[in-house]
């Protein structure tokens, strides 16, 4: 009987902690601290998508692509040039963590070498950081066919990647250097094949440019993400790409529908050193 009893009295004990865990936050404040939530930058406004499909407007791009100017290195411009804006949600973030995009200027000649400069704009003032690249692994040289294109987009060597991170490949791979308009269109190509493109509408970009997009949404990383690429319909050159969180967004310290990451792709082509710009 004494047993029971005991038992009786810790199951008393036990329903009256959980009255207080349910009651307790909304009378007195008690319970678990409120989710974490970050600034985040201010997601672009898309208009409405009208045809055609995410996989034809990718086809359309590609051959707009296709009929633009190549541009090529030479003895005179041996140099890779690209200029972007990029932000991405820190991995350590708290309350109130100021949201500083960086601007990444790049200049890479055929065997790696070259120099990077890096701004960010903080409370204290710009924090620039130029690095001199030391030569090693040679630029990949961009090829157009697509079996080749498409194992240089599998960026994990293990094939076939999410399809998310097809996209995420090529927004790297414009970052790494000019993309040459045949590669261009056939990467084009190679996304319009993805299941599940859409068409996101028209927008301007993070630059004040219009562009087309086409988004893609996964859960491959574990937190559902809108995947989002956005194009100059005048020549199918990549503008910006854009990930988006979905859902509750459990997985990460930020409201539903925040911004976790963007690049803007300024300017690209080609160089004599390290001091100019194209």
């Amino acid at each position: 009987m004494r047993s029971r009893s005991v038992l009786n009295a810790l199951i008393a004990i036990a329903l009256l902690a959980e009255f207080i865990a349910l009651t307790g936050h909304a009378l007195f404040g008690w319970g678990p601290s409120p989710k974490l939530v970050v600034a985040t930058p201010r997601p672009l406004v898309y208009a409405a998508a009208v045809p055609p499909s995410g996989s034809e407007m990718l086809a359309e791009l590609a051959d707009t692509a296709a009929r633009q100017p190549a541009q090529h290195p030479t003895a005179r411009t041996p140099y890779a040039y690209v200029m972007r804006t990029s932000w991405h949600l820190p991995a350590h973030v708290s309350r109130g963590s100021p949201i500083h995009p960086t601007q990444t200027q790049t200049w890479v000649r055929a065997d790696g070498a070259g120099r990077l400069i890096s701004a960010t704009r903080s409370a204290r003032g710009w924090v620039i950081r130029d690095t001199t690249i030391p030569a090693g692994p040679p630029r990949p040289v961009l090829s157009a066919d697509p079996a080749v294109l498409e194992r240089t987009l599998d960026a994990d060597g293990s094939p076939p990647a999410p399809p998310a991170r097809v996209f995420q490949a090529f927004a790297e791979l414009t970052s790494a250097e000019p993309v040459p308009p045949s590669v261009q269109a056939a990467a084009l190509r190679l996304l319009a094949l993805i299941p599940g493109v859409s068409n996101s509408g028209t927008v301007i970009d993070r630059d004040g440019r219009p562009g087309v997009a086409v988004s893609l949404s996964s859960d491959y990383t574990g937190a559902l993400i809108r995947y989002t690429l956005i194009f100059d319909p005048a020549t199918g050159r990549l503008l910006e790409a854009d990930q988006t969180v979905l859902g509750e967004g459990d997985r990460l310290p930020v409201q539903e529908g925040a911004v976790i990451g963007y690049t803007t792709f300024i300017s690209s082509g080609y160089t004599a050193n390290t001091m100019t710009r194209p």
